[in-house]
């Protein structure tokens, strides 16, 4: 069964780690239409990944994603 990159890393983090992830917006620029966001998935206080994209939700997948090649969970 297929699951998002966020999903994923939330099991993983928590069956490893005993550490729910939680995801910070780090910056975001561009007009109203065309917002850009870059968001942080953290364990704790360790900053594991960043993504980037145009909506947060989407950010916060490419930086759960990235975070799961980081660990080496994916």
């Amino acid at each position: 069964m297929f699951k998002d990159p966020k999903s994923l890393f939330q099991e993983r983090s928590q069956e490893i780690s005993e550490i729910t992830p939680t995801y910070k917006v780090l910056e975001e620029w561009g007009p109203d239409h065309e917002k850009q966001f870059r968001v942080g998935v953290y364990l704790g206080e360790e900053l594991v990944a960043e993504g980037e994209g145009p909506s947060k939700q989407l950010a916060e997948l490419e930086a759960a994603k990235l975070a799961l090649r980081v660990k080496k969970w994916g």
